[in-house]
């Protein structure tokens, strides 16, 4: 067996390492492409003119923490976040939906009718409702107080009366309306 000389392996493993060693130095190039953007590239396109650009090789300076004072400055942002969103959540919403006042409107209606009739398709009608409400609207809409005082109670007897007078008129009824009309008139400007 024949054994190649020490120095001819010597070169060889030289030169091989230098190969492979020229992709680890190469150089980074910037140049623009044809619709005018910056492009970055480790070789540079044959029909651009690219120029080298020097890459900085510095060591990475480690990671910094934030100082005692970043950090509590942090936690009470963070919990001025937190107070606010729960603040704001635990108030009751006064304000509904216009679709909702809609249903529960017309249940009121559905409702003045029963007190009155007792019809199979006005239960029938406030159940659907009274499901539509909850699934759109939920449960505490139902139970909400819209106006308060004496003059918003004439105002609902009214409003019932009147709706009652349209499915079923009768003179009791006219009347009453006529008495809470004025009593409205007189009391609440």
């Amino acid at each position: 067996m024949k054994q190649t000389p020490r120095p001819v392996t010597l070169l060889l493993c030289i030169f091989i390492l230098c190969i492979a060693m020229e992709p680890a130095h190469a150089g980074v190039y910037r140049w623009k492409d044809d619709n005018g953007k910056i492009v970055f590239g480790d070789t540079p396109p044959k029909d651009k003119t690219a120029t080298a650009v020097n890459i900085d090789n510095t060591e990475n300076s480690g990671t910094q923490f934030a100082t005692p004072e970043q950090t509590k400055d942090i936690e009470r942002d963070a919990k001025k976040r937190r107070y606010k969103t729960s603040s704001t959540s635990r108030q009751p919403r006064n304000k509904i939906d216009s679709h909702c006042r809609r249903y529960i409107s017309e249940l009121n209606k559905v409702d003045i009718y029963l007190e009155h009739t007792d019809t199979p398709r006005d239960h029938l009608k406030a159940r659907d409702l009274r499901k539509l409400i909850k699934k759109e609207c939920g449960n505490k809409v139902l139970t909400q107080k819209f106006d308060d005082g004496r003059c918003a109670s004439y105002r609902r007897k009214l409003s019932k009366t009147e709706i009652f007078l349209e499915h079923t008129p009768n003179p009791r009824d006219e009347q009453q309306v006529k008495d809470l009309k004025k009593q409205i008139a007189r009391e609440c400007r």
